[in-house]
């Protein structure tokens, strides 16, 4: 590695499956634009995976990237990204995820900081990556195979230090909705799984001893003692009664002391340890509520049981949910599905249930391609009965445009649910929703609210999300910085530090990001700058999507149902109140969005980013600002630029 590279090890892996080929390409031909991560892997997506490309073809790429804070310290940063073209999404198209834990960091200790993976083995592989070699092995051990046996399997072979990130059985029998999984219970949804099953590739497994160098050791100390105090909050508090599931404290992931609001361990009643995050902790819980007698105990082995057969929880909430009123309505029956919906709830069906979809057994087939297309399978009935959010990669969560306006322009202009946007304004909403209901249980008072909206999304009325004013800069701003956050690879826990339990003004501060990059990389930066790192990924991205058949405007847009549907409750803030002004609470339960208002906010969106304000195609000039000129010369072949 060259002596004045920081923060990168500066090399990424080529594996080719067809040729059983690993090659290397140099990571800072990528890195000066694009950082890393969601950014340098979607510009490999862009040169390498054409239009025509299917998700399960050779000539897909499955794209693990680290970032440059990887593996140094920074706390929160032992993140990576997948890339490549997803199998969940209808149709199929470029997509991307992100997982947490262990892996990322060991792969940059081993010298590398991504692997690009093309084309598809004859026989079952998988690749090990230890201080700078790289061997495709035999995967004979591991096929057939869950995550956990997998995990022991790996631990035998190459010691117990040994990280990785694996498919289940799902991904084998290339289910759609079959996830990505790491050794810490980290996982991608997305589909790739399933692409990585497509591949004949079990798995990539990683050691090594070396560590990317840093430009200011002493400065990162400092930044990093700032980063935890500014962090340091109250115990999450879980839903699960004690006698069940008790939680037994927070579960971290590589050179990480925050204290994470979505990663937690537990032991249950029956004296297992697990670790659960956020979501998935809630994918069977409502059925096991509502079945007198049932434990606790059942919806935490649900997770574990997704985890192990590597299927998405979110798809498994959205089909579960689905089954439920199906079966209500008189349109399922057992005997067609196999199914023995009378014992909805229990440990039972969901076992058979998960097993059925990622052995593709019966009606597990056609649900193993998705709920969407079950539902083109199935026809116009099937579809009657899915839940408002059923649209794509990641639905599942209640952040609809109808309670947080900003959220239309989020979801319009992303190819999934883009969850860590979304989160940004519903976790500084849900605290401000718990101080209300106890001030001792949260900093964020209506003046707090107010005071870290202003400073983070960059307008003084995005704070108040009963007018559009202000929603569009807030979505360039949190667009920005969330794919500065995916190229540095920053915990979507964590970061933003938007507000403080530990300052006299309990707002944070976001030129943070900026100085720990300086810190590690000795790139100078501040936060304007940071961000304009972003503005030239989305804008990649946005390339991508119009390469691959989105029209701007026509397909700039939302789910039906957030015009149509008022919403009455939100995850977090069940009576779906947010603060007007002074000490005013204001609910927006029984609100939709109006159409005439979200099309306010995409003018300005365009507008915003320099895009013509009329058609929503992106102005040449913009894009050679932005270095990006070469995607001028591609856009204009298909006439989806603006001269």
């Amino acid at each position: 590695m060259a002596a004045d590279i920081f923060g990168w090890c500066g090399k990424i892996l080529n594996v080719d499956l067809s040729n059983s080929q690993v090659t290397e390409r140099d990571t800072m031909d990528y890195a000066e634009r694009f950082l890393g991560g969601r950014g340098i892997a979607t510009r490999i997506y862009w040169e390498e995976v054409g239009p025509d490309v299917g998700a399960f073809d050779p000539e897909n790429r499955l794209i693990l990237m680290s970032g440059p804070l990887g593996g140094t310290g920074v706390q929160g940063a032992s993140r990576f990204e997948v890339v490549g073209k997803s199998p969940m999404l209808m149709p199929e198209g470029f997509c991307y995820g992100n997982l947490g834990g262990f892996f990322g960091p060991y792969l940059k200790r081993a010298g590398y900081d991504g692997i690009v993976i093309s084309g598809r083995s004859e026989k079952p592989v998988y690749l090990w990556i230890h201080d700078k070699k790289a061997q495709i092995l035999d995967a004979s051990l591991l096929w057939g195979k869950g995550v956990y046996a997998i995990r022991n399997t790996l631990k035998e072979m190459h010691g117990k230090n040994v990280r990785f990130v694996t498919t289940g059985v799902a991904g084998e029998n290339m289910c759609r909705n079959a996830n990505l999984m790491t050794d810490n219970e980290g996982s991608a949804t997305g589909g790739f799984g399933a692409v990585m099953g497509s591949k004949n590739l079990k798995a990539v497994a990683v050691l090594g001893t070396g560590r990317p160098v840093v430009a200011n050791p002493a400065e990162l100390k400092e930044l990093n003692q700032l980063t935890i105090h500014l962090n340091k909050r109250d115990p999450l508090q879980v839903p699960f009664p004690e006698e069940q599931v008790r939680r037994t404290g927070k579960s971290s992931c590589y050179q990480c002391g925050l204290d994470c609001k979505y990663r937690n361990s537990f032991r249950t009643a029956s004296g297992k340890d697990v670790v659960r995050k956020c979501q998935s902790m809630f994918v069977y819980l409502p059925w096991v509520f509502r079945r007198p007698g049932e434990s606790t105990e059942t919806a935490v082995d649900a997770t574990g049981i997704c985890n192990d057969l590597s299927l998405c929880t979110m798809e498994m909430s959205n089909i579960i949910n689905w089954l439920d009123s199906c079966y209500q309505s008189g349109y399922l029956t057992d005997k067609e599905t196999g199914l023995d919906i009378s014992k909805l709830g229990t440990h039972e069906f969901f076992e058979n249930l998960a097993n059925m979809i990622a052995h593709r057994q019966g009606f597990g087939d056609i649900l193993a391609e998705g709920l969407l297309r079950a539902g083109e399978k199935l026809g116009h009935e099937a579809k009657t009965h899915f839940a408002n959010e059923v649209s794509g990669v990641g639905d599942g969560a209640t952040y609809s445009a109808r309670e947080y306006l900003m959220n239309g322009l989020l979801y319009a202009m992303e190819p999934r649910q883009p969850i860590a946007m979304l989160h940004e304004i519903s976790w500084l909403t849900g605290l401000w929703v718990m101080n209300q209901a106890n001030p001792e249980s949260s900093p964020v008072t209506s003046e707090v609210f107010r005071a870290a909206a202003t400073k983070f999304w960059g307008n003084e009325k995005a704070w108040d999300l009963n007018t559009h004013e202000g929603k569009a800069r807030a979505a360039v701003n949190i667009m920005d910085r969330t794919y500065v956050k995916d190229s540095l690879l920053l915990c979507d826990s964590s970061w933003p530090i938007m507000v403080s339990w530990n300052t006299q003004d309990h707002v944070g501060d976001p030129s943070l990001e900026s100085r720990i990059f300086f810190a590690v990389t000795g790139i100078e930066t501040d936060e304007t700058g940071l961000n304009q790192y972003g503005e030239r990924i989305f804008n990649l991205q946005r390339g991508v999507l119009l390469r691959e058949g989105r029209r701007p405007k026509a397909d700039d847009v939302l789910a039906e149902f957030n015009f149509t549907d008022p919403v009455e409750t939100v995850f977090m803030n069940p009576d779906v109140n947010v603060p007007g002004s002074g000490e005013e609470v204001i609910s927006r339960k029984g609100q939709t969005l109006d159409r005439d208002v979200f099309e306010t906010m995409r003018k300005e969106f365009y507008d915003l980013r320099g895009w013509d304000a009329e058609s929503g195609l992106q102005k040449a000039e913009a894009l050679e600002h932005l270095g990006l000129s070469d995607l001028v010369e591609d856009l204009s072949k298909i006439d989806m630029i603006d001269k």
